[in-house]
């Protein structure tokens, strides 16, 4: 597995599906996007949430990592817009409402 080392939360190695998971210290074998947005918000992911990567599972920049539920965070999930009745894909919504659907 490739590996690679965050300047916060340390060493990581990408998994089968692409994802990083740290690799030691206090948050072994967390995945880095819950440990990158756990520490801006300040506390856990909650409970039936996943966190989205808004520009691809290879950026943890904070600002791109949003709490979703995990029913709206399925790939293949397509949300249709309130207004026009079009189908969107979770980014596309987000991109034009500002937010993820709650």
């Amino acid at each position: 597995m490739p590996a690679g080392k965050h300047p916060v939360f340390g060493p990581f190695r990408i998994n089968e599906k692409g994802y990083p998971r740290l690799s030691a210290g206090p948050q072994k074998h967390k995945y880095l996007h819950r440990a990158v947005f756990e520490s801006v918000a300040g506390r856990p992911v909650r409970e039936g949430f996943d966190i989205h990567h808004m520009a691809g599972k290879k950026c943890f920049c904070p600002h791109q990592l949003i709490e979703i539920q995990k029913e709206l965070h399925a790939s293949s999930e397509r949300l249709r817009c309130p207004y026009t009745g079009q189908f969107l894909t979770m980014d596309g919504y987000i991109r034009r409402f500002g937010h993820a659907p709650l």
